[in-house]
């Protein structure tokens, strides 16, 4: 079942790493697909998250909710180093690698 459409990559693997670790069998589809963003409609390029058991829906629904509960908290953040723009959940610049309160 499919659980989430993410915008980013990073996003999905957290969002599927936060199940894992909760004991939900979670993958990603769709991983690769950036590729082919302006090819086709870019939000179908988007990774998707998606669980195994049907039965654990509502779990991982409720662990999803929190994540994004979270992230609407955290305001974007400018790299102090390189000036790149990244949001709120990321504690270091994908970019050059800075962290957040270097």
């Amino acid at each position: 079942m499919r659980l989430y459409r993410a915008q980013h990559l990073v996003e999905a693997s957290h969002i599927k790493n936060l199940l894992d670790s909760t004991g939900i069998r979670a993958f990603l589809r769709n991983e690769n697909l950036v590729r082919l963003s302006g090819e086709v409609p870019f939000d179908q390029t988007w990774p998707e998250v998606w669980i195994e058991d049907d039965r654990e829906a509502d779990t991982a629904r409720r662990i999803l909710d929190d994540v994004r509960h979270t992230q609407r908290y955290l305001p974007p953040w400018a790299c102090a180093h390189c000036g790149e723009w990244l949001e709120g959940q990321f504690s270091a610049c994908w970019n050059c690698g800075t962290e957040r309160y270097a």
